[in-house]
């Protein structure tokens, strides 16, 4: 019970404060400007004085010299009689006469003057010299200067609140124009954009930069649309055949070749295998924060791997004589994957022939290049066929095209490994596809 009436002063403390940033930079530059302007005015009031002062202090000193001087001059003179029994005698100045003006005692005076005085030995005797100032004119000045500024300090803070309140409500108004944007931009109207002020400041450079992510945002959404679209097609399609080919072979039980049922299922069931398999990889490959650490994982022969792959009976065949040694650090399945990827690709592109290419060159570096005949890639697609769900042909049979996913895939593994993969032309008039790597 004790912390309840703590948090509510907490509370309403916060409460007190501004909530708005255009109040905070006013009340904090103001406050600011406040504290510097009234230290300010302190130190020139008391700058006014201590100079006043100084000058006062001068004068004295003056009148002392011009008193003694003519002092002097009356004893040499024979004009001034010396003090008897040992008395001292105290000149002042005063008035505007200028005369001299001998006290057998210390001129009364009250606090009202600033007074200087000077000992001298004489043929007269000891005398002590006063000069004394009215510091009235002093005070005055002060008091002029300090009334002033009362009225001129208040002022310029309220001037200096005000300005600052008017600036800071034109520089954030293009600030609420993008949140105000920014808020009615729903997932159906990802199309929109902030508005961009005609600046290179922070404000100009938070819209362009917005704006940058909501392109960034429709594109994935786009995207991921058509992903659905084409994953829900293509995990369909397998799944509708592998139900077609149980039921007309179940509806002809006896005259069913079950052989040739199980093998046309089973291709099916890979078909889907192989979409879910990239579908998890790919994301897998998102989870992760940077490249591998592939010093740390095993060696891996590249020229191993490839002979297993070209096992496999493709619609072209795949020439692999130039397939030379090349060892590199990382993970096996992956390397498989992307290598199996590339092939694949290559073959189903291919007029009649696809070759493997497989070296280390003298830079530490092993390189591996997939060839095809086919029609090849035109320069400008090169880098948008490693997107996902990107497929340049969509015209041709969805299954013969898969998901787009393949080549996107082999790029996130490749660069996962400290690689790089480009596509160029082949020698072979289709498409090179160039994967380099660091070498073990």
């Amino acid at each position: 019970m004790s912390d309840a009436p703590e948090s509510r002063e907490r509370h309403r403390r916060f409460h007190l404060w501004p909530r708005t940033v255009r109040a905070r930079l006013t009340v904090v530059a103001t406050l600011a400007f406040a504290v510097a302007i009234s230290a300010i005015a302190f130190g020139l009031v008391s700058l006014v004085r201590t100079n006043l002062n100084d000058s006062i202090q001068a004068t004295n000193q003056k009148q002392l010299d011009q008193l003694q001087g003519q002092l002097q001059a009356a004893i040499d003179r024979g004009e001034f009689q010396g003090p008897r029994g040992g008395q001292q005698i105290f000149c002042c100045v005063t008035g505007p006469d200028g005369q001299l003006h001998y006290y057998s005692a210390p001129p009364q005076r009250d606090g009202g003057y600033e007074a200087a005085q000077r000992q001298i030995q004489t043929t007269a005797g000891n005398i002590t010299l006063v000069a004394q100032q009215s510091i009235a004119e002093v005070d005055r000045t002060v008091d002029s200067v300090t009334h002033a500024l009362w009225i001129a300090v208040p002022a310029l803070i309220a001037l200096v609140g005000i300005a600052m309140w008017y600036f800071t409500g034109r520089a954030l108004r293009p600030v609420e124009a993008i949140r105000l944007e920014a808020e009615e931009i729903t997932g159906t109207t990802m199309h929109r954009r902030v508005p961009e002020p005609d600046t290179d400041d922070e404000v100009g450079r938070l819209a362009r930069t917005m704006n940058a992510m909501l392109l960034r945002l429709e594109t994935s959404s786009q995207k991921q649309r058509q992903f659905v679209s084409d994953a829900s097609h293509e995990l369909r399609t397998p799944l509708a055949s592998i139900r077609a080919n149980l039921e007309v072979a179940l509806r002809n039980s006896d005259s069913t070749d079950w052989p040739q049922v199980a093998a046309r299922v089973l291709a099916e069931d890979e078909r889907m295998e192989d979409t879910v398999a990239e579908m998890l990889e790919l994301a897998r490959l998102d989870e992760s924060k940077g490249p591998l650490p592939i010093d740390t994982l095993p060696e891996v022969d590249l020229d191993e791997v490839i002979a297993d792959l070209v096992i496999t009976t493709r619609r072209v065949p795949v020439d692999t004589t130039r397939v030379s040694a090349g060892r590199v650090h990382g993970r096996e399945d992956q390397l498989s994957r992307a290598i199996r990827n590339l092939v694949d690709n290559a073959a189903r592109h291919a007029m009649a022939k696809v070759a493997v290419t497989l070296t280390t060159d003298d830079t530490g570096a092993v390189d591996l290049f997939v060839d095809d005949d086919g029609t090849g890639i035109a320069p400008e697609d090169r880098a948008r066929v490693f997107e996902r769900f990107t497929r340049l042909d969509e015209g041709r049979a969805r299954d013969a095209g898969g998901l787009g996913l393949g080549l996107a895939l082999v790029k996130g593994i490749v660069e996962s490994h400290q690689g790089t993969v480009t596509i160029d032309d082949s020698p072979l008039g289709g498409a090179r596809f160039a994967v380099r790597l660091p070498a073990a």
